[in-house]
């Protein structure tokens, strides 16, 4: 009861829309976490990931047969208007050069772009082909999740110390370990837009500016929305992003700012507001998570969300992370996955035939035209 309340106070506010608008969100494409099994049993006998976290246990790079496998699911479904399901897949255009890095004995922070990660990790060096297919097919769309989806100050600073719990991951190809240090407002270090002086927030902005240059280079397209890293963020970087001709702004339900020295501050944005700068919030009011918890019935917890948000003539933008159809680290929990999504997207489609299948970018376009 206590959770359906909370997902009808999520979609309250704001104006109404006269549409049923299903819009998927699925974050940390291009991004590496844990590189492999051996890897992941290492760093757990070290204590360094917890054996219950779900990100740890299957998170990973994806491969070409993840994006296939994904894009099957979507083809096979159309709205009243023949379009597909869309994935808005946010990226991370960068991952740590660890030989570099290494190179210059930790002074130096060296990155390389996430087409490149894919050719050194088996199975996925025909992924960004795969994924520039299924781009031309509207079946996957990118937007900017971030330069890196860590924080590259901290992180170096810990290497540069010594600190042998990182390096022990760093000789793996690995950063996401857990941090539960006083001075780490979170429980590791991928909050990239986190930080706690003008230094640090210089370098945020600045990776902004530089990855959404990259973005367009590598897509040939300008990034219309974005999601910050783990959800944290503030003013400063809404208005680096506004400079850059950004106006769509995803989150989760609850906003986490930074407030160097103490605790993160907390904001609940909604769809369709606007900050004071004119950009558009769009908060995702459902979850298809399937691979954080397998106790829950993600398809029946979806349809009710997304049921809700109708109800108060809300989009139903629905969160999915990537953890939920890569597959290198357990392909059966993969397909397990995939097949709840069929099954989510026959219950819907048989539920409300009206609905329209939309991108992030253009429910975006949606509201900027409607409101």
């Amino acid at each position: 009861m206590k959770q359906t309340v909370k997902k009808h106070l999520i979609n309250l506010r704001g104006s109404r829309i006269n549409k049923k608008i299903v819009v998927f969100e699925s974050d940390d494409w291009g991004s590496i976490r844990i590189p492999n099994d051996t890897i992941k049993q290492e760093l757990l006998e070290e204590g360094l990931i917890r054996s219950k976290d779900a990100f740890s246990k299957f998170d990973t790079l994806e491969t070409s047969d993840d994006f296939t496998s994904l894009f099957d699911v979507l083809k096979s479904f159309k709205d009243k208007n023949g379009n597909n399901p869309v994935i808005t897949a946010n990226i991370i255009l960068n991952n740590p050069d660890f030989n570099t890095i290494k190179e210059t004995n930790f002074e130096e922070y060296h990155s390389e772009p996430f087409y490149k990660t894919y050719l050194s990790y088996p199975g996925s060096e025909n992924a960004f082909e795969t994924l520039k297919s299924g781009i031309n097919q509207n079946l996957i769309t990118p937007q900017f999740h971030g330069k890196e989806h860590l924080n590259v100050v901290r992180w170096m600073d810990f290497l540069k110390a010594g600190d042998q719990r990182y390096h022990f991951a760093f000789e793996r190809g690995c950063f996401s370990i857990d941090e539960k240090s006083a001075q780490n407002r979170r429980g590791n270090l991928m909050a990239a837009y986190d930080y706690e002086n003008d230094s640090e927030l210089d370098y945020v902005k600045r990776s902004i500016r530089e990855g959404l240059k990259q973005f367009e280079e590598i897509f040939g397209i300008k990034s219309k929305t974005t999601v910050a890293p783990c959800y944290v963020w503030d003013e400063h970087v809404e208005k680096t992003f506004l400079a850059e001709n950004v106006q769509g702004l995803q989150s989760s339900y609850q906003q986490n700012i930074p407030s160097p020295g103490a605790a993160f501050k907390k904001r609940y944005p909604y769809s369709g507001q606007k900050n004071k700068l004119g950009q558009l919030y769009f908060v995702r009011n459902s979850l298809f998570e399937p691979s954080i918890n397998a106790n829950i019935d993600w398809v029946e917890k979806c349809m009710e969300s997304i049921a809700i948000a109708f109800k108060w003539g809300k989009p139903a933008i629905i969160g999915t992370h990537r953890i939920n159809f890569c597959g290198r680290l357990d392909i059966n929990q993969r397909n397990k996955n995939l097949e709840d999504l069929k099954l989510l997207l026959t219950k819907m489609l048989k539920k409300w035939p009206e609905i329209e299948f939309m991108d992030s970018p253009t429910i975006s376009d949606f509201y900027n035209a409607n409101q």
